[in-house]
């Protein structure tokens, strides 16, 4: 028989763990807010190539030749060696964004000669679209939250269902304390990050909670609902880790070989990954034991309830 560990003593301490760090986030959204990227706030993107048989053309020095103008981002398109460059800045007050872009290219001009860049393309990102993109993503998270508890709630019960989506929120809010701390871009990339591990997180939530089902099954006289708990994380252990550290091997050689938004993307998977492992076996596994725990003691007060009054 396979050794069942005690995963339910580590239940309260873990809730205490991740209460702090979430706080921690809250505490660094008002400090030091959200670095939000292009996609959520107006400014303008500028992709330009610069060839230059004088000096190499790096990101850096595309940056140093913008330096009077601020917040300006710099990132080079095809990797190392290429000669495309997308330059993101936010808009400046008493300027269009076309004379933001004339600005840009005069200084392209001025530092690699204008016969050396070649304009691609230029998009401007306004206020109106930048705000109705985040409202957009508000509201496509909670979609993804509520179809999920719809569908956990008809594949177990409403405890286990409360339970799982207690978790996928958890994973979403460490996330973004490592994202707000870490000062990383809020894109559409991050939130692809964010709803990766969503998707990731319910699977791993959904077997665990399926192995629960079958022991509460397998052994209806057992009455101490933490053994049963303890038996299912104990079974699907195994799982739960090689399937978390196999797909790490894929994320982690993502954050070490690339660079720009997929590298952040990568990084973000990373700490979604132990997350979400994490969260399946104690958070979720822990409000489901609480919830039983006190739906059972207020069963023991009724039926004693139901003694005293009969006994009058």
């Amino acid at each position: 028989m396979k050794k069942i560990f005690h995963f339910s003593k580590a239940f309260l301490p873990c809730a205490i763990g991740s209460t702090i760090i979430i706080i921690f986030g809250v505490v660094g959204f008002f400090y030091k807010g959200i670095n939000l990227g292009l996609d959520f706030k107006p400014g303008l993107l500028e992709q330009v190539n610069i060839v230059s048989a004088n000096k190499a053309v790096t990101t850096e020095s595309v940056q140093d030749s913008l330096v009077s103008m601020k917040g300006v981002e710099v990132k080079q398109v095809g990797g190392d060696g290429g000669t495309g460059f997308q330059i993101r800045l936010g808009l400046m007050e008493n300027k269009t964004s076309r004379e933001q872009g004339d600005m840009v290219l005069r200084n392209l001009y001025e530092a690699f000669g204008k016969e050396n860049v070649t304009e691609v393309q230029t998009s401007y990102i306004g206020a109106q679209y930048s705000s109705s993109l985040a409202k957009s993503v508000v509201l496509l998270v909670l979609a993804t939250f509520a179809l999920i508890w719809l569908y956990a709630m008809i594949r177990f019960h409403w405890d286990f269902a409360f339970g799982a989506i207690i978790a996928l929120v958890h994973d979403s809010l460490i996330m973004m304390t490592f994202i707000i701390w870490t000062q990383m871009e809020f894109t559409s990339t991050t939130i692809a990050a964010i709803l990766t591990i969503v998707g990731y997180s319910i699977n791993a939530t959904v077997v665990i909670l399926d192995r629960v089902r079958e022991n509460m099954k397998l052994y209806p006289d057992e009455q101490q609902f933490d053994v049963i708990l303890d038996r299912a994380l104990s079974e699907t252990l195994s799982r739960s880790l090689i399937t978390t550290i196999t797909t790490l091997f894929a994320s982690v050689a993502l954050y070490i070989f690339t660079t720009g938004s997929i590298r952040d993307f990568a990084s973000a998977l990373n700490i979604g990954l132990i997350s979400g492992c994490y969260s399946s076996m104690y958070i979720s596994s822990g409000f489901i034991l609480l919830v039983r725990k006190h739906a059972k003691k207020n069963s023991a007060n009724m039926k004693k309830e139901i003694e005293v009054s009969k006994a009058e």
